[in-house]
């Protein structure tokens, strides 16, 4: 395979952007080990964020994508992550909180240290039954990825809201995301690219200057405003 036909993950670009428009969706940034993962009948080809082979560590994935895969080929891009199995309550964060307690760690350790199970959360779709969907748009790409996942414990497609999202971002940070992604419904994905119009944004605010800051008068960076925009 030439490197122009690679498969390589398109890549979000960190922003502090403020987005008012509703032409676009917001999705969790999971953790993990990024992966494109082409079925067919041939079984299962994973590649890794910079398109080379998966390693053996990852071969579960492979076990568990076909059962859930309603199609005769696809290309998948997603996340093996912890994630879904280390929110409030979760046995990985009592199990955290009891490793602190009895001195056992001497800080609080992150959840997703401590679970072993992992689930294959899906952010997009590439191809499907033969047809290569880089052009068309993600929002429609979105609605196929919905309609051939058959979701379970271990294979499951990424939550996507529309604005308002304060309450979201909020119960994302509160389980344990630091980040969430702002996707405009008309953008392309480009293999082995980096784009505006998928941005990486924290959840958590924007901090003000310092005191010194404050004394000599200096304010703060404004974070770009998105606003309606027009997009072909």
């Amino acid at each position: 395979m030439s490197d122009d036909h690679r498969l390589i993950p398109q890549l979000s670009t960190r922003s502090n952007a403020i987005i008012t428009s509703v032409d676009w969706l917001f999705e969790p940034s999971w953790r993990g080990e990024r992966l494109l993962a082409r079925l067919s009948g041939q079984g299962v080809e994973l590649v890794d964020r910079r398109g080379e082979p998966a390693d053996d560590t990852l071969a579960e994935v492979a076990e568990v994508l076909p059962p859930a895969v309603d199609a005769e080929q696809a290309v998948l891009d997603g996340i093996w992550t912890a994630q879904p199995f280390i929110g409030a309550g979760s046995a990985a964060q009592h199990l955290a909180e009891a490793l602190a307690e009895e001195g056992l760690a001497d800080v609080l350790p992150d959840p997703i240290e401590t679970e072993k199970r992992r689930a294959f959360v899906a952010i997009d779709l590439l191809e499907l039954d033969g047809q290569v969907l880089h052009n068309v748009p993600y929002g429609e790409r979105r609605r196929l990825l919905e309609s051939v996942i058959d979701e379970n414990v271990r294979v499951r497609v990424t939550p996507a809201v529309r604005l308002p999202i304060g309450h979201w971002i909020s119960a994302w940070h509160s389980i344990g995301f630091s980040h969430y992604v702002a996707k405009h419904v008309n953008s392309r994905y480009a293999l082995g690219g980096q784009c505006d119009d998928w941005l990486e944004i924290s959840v958590e605010p924007e901090p003000g200057p310092s005191m010194i800051g404050r004394l000599f008068g200096q304010r703060p960076k404004r974070a770009a405003r998105i606003e309606d925009l027009q997009r072909k």
